[in-house]
This record gives structure tokens, C-alpha cells and sequence, in this order.
């Protein structure tokens, strides 16, 4: 995305906005990335640049980003040498994807340049002393174990990247580059014209070329050796055209703009994809973690059941014991409690005598008897706890805002799945709580319908929005939104449209949103009820209808 022409409009916007502006701040939100605030009279400006290899680029950005607390060493070495001088001098390295901000803070004092190397993976910045051309730091350090032509760190003299021998359309003629075209298509007859543009040419890039042969009528798997006369006229035109702008400085304005709010819903992504797929491995976890511990408690209640006979053979080996034979493994004593008087085999541990046989019987009868009082509580806690988590992995996955992300991460924290973060928790205190967001809402047939998007907002809508006579929506057996119908004066006469329309809200924000069909239950508020003790968003109701709903969102929506 970001090339040597993109740059150029880069340094031009730099030249008119920064020259003679004064560095205030700098600060290192990321490993890679450095911010400075600027000042010029009556406003700041906030200078990004970032060597990522995945997003890598120098531009104005409006994005207010977090200061670490503990600034790295190469932020503090821009701060040492930068902080209260001034711009003195904004230029591009040809048309490649270089640009060197130099800074002077006196007249006594030499100035300072930061070259900003924007090229993919081997995107670097570093602060070059203009008097002697020595690197005083640079964010990454390449030695010969990484690059045995080109080292970057501290104390090495800067040198620009290996020459790529391509045409710079700003100091060529239209007469050079017919002949590099002519030339280029006898050694690759087949390729095609965007190929020529990017191998030939400085600072192209594939959305470049492909605008520059747009603008000349050429498509950009067009073969150079088809092209006419008159369209390799065209062409030359266009580039000639493009370099007079960009001498001019009117090629693109305000790419800073473009690049602020393309990167800005990148880096949103990224940051709501990543922290989706922490939060999915930490529930996930616990979800097979609760998955073993119930298979393990009904394994328990299994044996536990099997173990009730342990009493009926202790109280046999008791009666039978002076006819057990010390050492035995087994043993074949009467049945006392066969009306018949038959025999049965009992097993023996032969290092404890019968009548610590017959004690260790009774107490395995005990403790499953103990196992067995407990069992359905125990079982109901975890079930309810896997219930939890399946529905938080419902929301996590249905999740596309960075602060729905946030607030899950808040509800997991707050029951004790994650650990807070101590540079968070002076936060905290400033920041709203998940109930006072208003919750996702939409306008259906007149009525207002009010969505849970998490489990803390499920309880917000149930237990404080929705009133005694409010129709109250869940998608049957499985993990889903709240959905609440306000019937405000007219209660108990919701229209059917009503119900589909809100119903098919239910069946989106659940687990079954995929399907082509989902179960939706729903009964008045007045029958929902949240068990003492239960987890966020976990509740009981009852009397209620079911209706098949599409997973459909109307058009309609008041708040999100």
C-alpha cells in the first residue's frame, strides 16, 4: 500500500505543515512504532511513524495512543536529542519510500536527522548526526548476522539502501522513457505494462501503476510489446503529467487522512481479533475444564452407586469371619441375605484381615453415600458454569467492536477467569461500567426492543430495563442474547409481526445464527427470574411459548 509516490505526498504534506514547528513530545506506544506531538502556533500536530513490518508507514495521525509508563531506550535517545528543536527540513530520498526529518535545535548545536525507511520487512528508522553521518540510534539493529550489505545500530555511518537502478519520472525525459519502454519490451515481450511500471520505474507501486494506466486507458495485464504508437504516447503522457504534480505538490492532499483511517481500522481489527482470540482460548480452557469435571463427576456417581453394595458385604465378611482364611485374595462366604442361603464370592485384599476387609467395605459405602447427597449439586454447579462459558464463547464470537471485546474482558476478570492487569486498574474507576452503555437496541412495529450483547448487559436488560409485563426472548437451548420487547401501555397485546421481528433478533444474537431456523422461547418478563448466586446473565423462567424465528436483524436500530 504505502509507496514511494504515496511518500512523496507524504513529505509534501510535511513541508506544508511541519517546517518550523517545535517537537514537544515523544513517546513509543509499540516496539516499532514512535509518536511526536509538534507544536506550531495555535495547534499540535502528532507525527506517527512506524517501522512494523505489517503496517509500516510515516504520516499526521488524529489517533491519541497510550505512553508507556517506562519509555524504551530509543524513545528516550529521540528525547534527548529532539525534544524543543525544530523542523528545519523535510525531504524525500529520490522517490523512494526514505523520508529524513531534520531537526535543529541551535545554532551551535548540530542538527539531528530521523530517516524514516518505510519498505515492508525491512522497515527501520534511526537518528543520523548531520555532521558526521553516524547512526546514534536506530529502532532496529541489523548486523552482519542479519545483512551482510547494509548494518544499521549505533555508531555505524548511514548509507542509504543498495540502488535499484529504476528510471525517477521527476528527472527523465519523455524521450528516456520511450526508451526504456521500447527496451523493456524486447527482453520481456509478455509482460505486461504494470510489471514495466514497477520494475522500471521509481517509487510504483502495483495500486499505482494500476491508477496510471487507468488514467491512460490501458489495462494492467495488457502486454507492453501490444501497446501502439499512440497508446505508449498516452502512457509517457500520463507519467510526465503525474511527475509535473508531484512537483507541484498537488498529487494527493491529505493523504495523511487516507492513511490515519485505513491503518486506524486495521489496527481496530487486528486489536479486536486479537484480544477475540485471547479471550476464546482462555473460556475454550475452561470449557474443557468443565467438560472433564463433569464426565469425572458422573464417573464418580457411577462407582459411588456400584460402591452402595460395599455396606452388604462388609456386614457379610463380618458374619463370615472366622471362616475367612487369613491371606485369602477371595473368598466364598454364606449370603445371609439370600432367602435361599446361597454363597457369593467376595474380593479380599490379603494384607488386611477380614474384619479390615469388612471396615474398609463400610467405609467405601460411606463415602459414596457422601459422594451421592452431593452429587446433584455439585453436577448443577458445574452445568451451570458450562452453561456460562458457552454463552460468554457465544458473545465473544458475535463481537465486532473493540469495546464489546473490553467489556467481556472486564466480566471474565470480574469472575475470576482472567487476571487484571495492574496498569489497568487506575483505570478502572474512570471508565464506564458495561451497565451504564446503553444497550443495542431497535425499533420493531412500533415497539422498542432492547438486546444484551454480553452477559452483563443480558442482566442489565432483564433485571432493569424490562418491566413486569415486557415480553422477555431466548433462543432455546442454546447460548443467547436477552431480547426484551417493551410493550409499554399496551400490554399483553404484542402483534405477531411484533413477536417474529424480535424473535428472529433473538435467533441472531445466539448461537445458532447460521442456521436457517432457530427455536426462540419467550414469555413475559414477570416469569424470568435469576437463582440466588447465579452467574451474569444466567436466569430460570417459565410458561413460555416457542416460535421458529430466521436469525434476522431489522432494519431499524436505535443504539449501538
Amino acid at each position: 500500500m504505502f509507496d514511494g509516490l504515496l511518500m512523496a505526498a507524504v513529505a509534501a504534506e510535511f513541508r506544508q505543515n511541519l517546517l518550523g514547528a517545535r517537537v514537544d513530545k515523544i513517546y513509543q506506544p509499540a516496539r516499532l512504532e514512535v509518536v511526536m506531538t509538534m507544536r506550531q502556533p495555535g495547534k499540535n500536530i502528532m507525527v506517527l511513524a512506524s517501522s512494523d513490518p505489517e503496517a509500516a508507514r510515516v504520516h499526521i495521525t488524529e489517533v491519541a495512543r497510550e505512553n508507556p509508563y517506562v519509555p524504551p531506550p530509543f524513545c528516550m535517545l529521540l528525547r534527548k536529542y529532539l525534544v524543543s528543536s525544530r523542523v528545519i527540513r523535510v525531504e524525500q530520498v529520490g522517490l523512494d519510500r526514505i523520508l529524513r526529518i531534520t531537526f535543529s535545535r541551535s545554532k551551535e548545536e548540530t542538527p539531528k536527522t530521523l530517516v524514516i525507511e518505510v519498505m515492508g520487512r525491512h522497515s527501520n528508522m534511526a537518528l543520523v548526526d548531520e555532521g558526521s553521518n553516524m547512526i546514534l540510534d536506530s529502532i532496529k539493529h541489523i548486523g552482519s548476522d542479519v545483512s551482510r550489505v547494509r548494518h544499521m545500530g549505533p555508531g555505524i555511518e548511514y548509507a542509504l539502501p543498495p540502488a535499484q537502478n529504476k528510471l525517477n519520472i521527476m528527472s527523465v525525459s519523455g524521450d528516456d522513457l520511450d526508451r526504456a519502454l521500447y527496451k523493456f519490451k524486447e527482453s520481456m515481450p509478455s509482460a505486461s505494462c504494470s510489471r514495466f511500471i514497477v520494475s522500471r520505474l521509481e517509487g510504483f507501486g502495483r495500486e499505482s501503476a494500476a491508477r496510471v494506466l487507468r488514467e491512460a486507458g490501458l489495462r494492467a495485464d495488457e502486454p507492453c510489446a501490444d501497446l501502439s504508437r499512440a497508446e505508449v504516447a498516452k502512457l509517457r503522457d500520463v507519467l510526465l503529467r503525474l511527475a509535473d504534480s508531484i512537483r507541484n505538490e498537488s498529487f494527493l492532499s491529505c493523504p495523511s487522512q487516507l492513511l490515519d483511517s485505513a491503518y486506524s481500522r486495521k489496527e481496530h481489527e487486528d486489536a479486536t481479533s486479537g484480544q477475540r482470540t485471547e479471550l476464546l482460548n482462555v473460556v475454550d480452557a475452561n470449557i474443557t475444564r468443565c467438560r472433564r469435571k463433569l464426565e469425572a463427576q458422573n464417573n464418580e456417581i457411577s462407582q459411588a452407586k456400584k460402591d452402595l453394595e460395599c455396606r452388604k458385604l462388609g456386614e457379610l465378611i463380618l458374619a463370615n469371619a472366622p471362616e475367612i482364611s487369613p491371606g485369602a485374595n477371595t473368598a466364598m462366604i454364606v449370603d445371609y441375605f439370600d432367602p435361599a442361603g446361597g454363597h457369593i464370592e467376595v474380593r479380599l485384599d490379603p494384607r488386611l484381615s477380614p474384619y479390615e476387609n469388612a471396615e474398609r467395605n463400610f467405609e467405601r459405602y460411606a463415602r459414596a453415600k457422601r459422594v451421592l447427597e452431593n452429587a446433584s449439586n455439585q453436577i448443577d454447579i458445574t452445568r451451570a458454569e458450562l452453561e456460562y462459558l458457552e454463552q460468554v464463547a457465544t458473545t465473544i464470537n458475535q463481537a465486532d467492536k473493540l469495546r464489546d471485546i473490553e467489556a467481556i474482558r472486564a466480566e471474565l476478570i470480574e469472575q475470576g477467569y482472567l487476571k487484571e492487569a495492574a496498569c489497568n486498574r487506575a483505570k478502572k474507576k474512570s471508565q464506564k461500567t458495561t451497565s451504564e452503555r446503553a444497550p443495542l437496541s431497535f425499533t420493531v412495529e412500533g415497539y422498542t426492543v432492547f438486546v444484551g450483547r454480553n452477559n452483563k448487559e443480558n442482566d442489565f436488560v432483564t433485571m432493569k430495563i424490562a418491566d413486569s409485563d415486557d415480553l422477555w426472548m431466548h433462543a432455546r437451548g442454546i447460548p443467547g442474547a436477552h431480547v426484551v420487547v417493551k410493550t409499554g401501555l399496551v400490554k399483553g397485546e404484542v402483534s405477531e409481526r411484533a413477536i417474529m421481528a424480535a424473535a428472529g433478533i433473538a435467533a441472531y444474537f445466539s448461537k445458532g445464527r447460521v442456521s436457517r431456523k432457530v427455536a426462540v422461547d419467550y414469555t413475559l418478563r414477570r416469569h424470568v427470574r435469576k437463582p440466588r448466586g447465579a452467574r451474569p446473565g444466567m436466569v430460570i423462567y417459565s410458561h413460555q411459548k416457542t416460535i421458529m424465528a430466521h436469525p434476522v436483524l431489522p432494519d431499524s436500530r436505535i443504539t449501538q
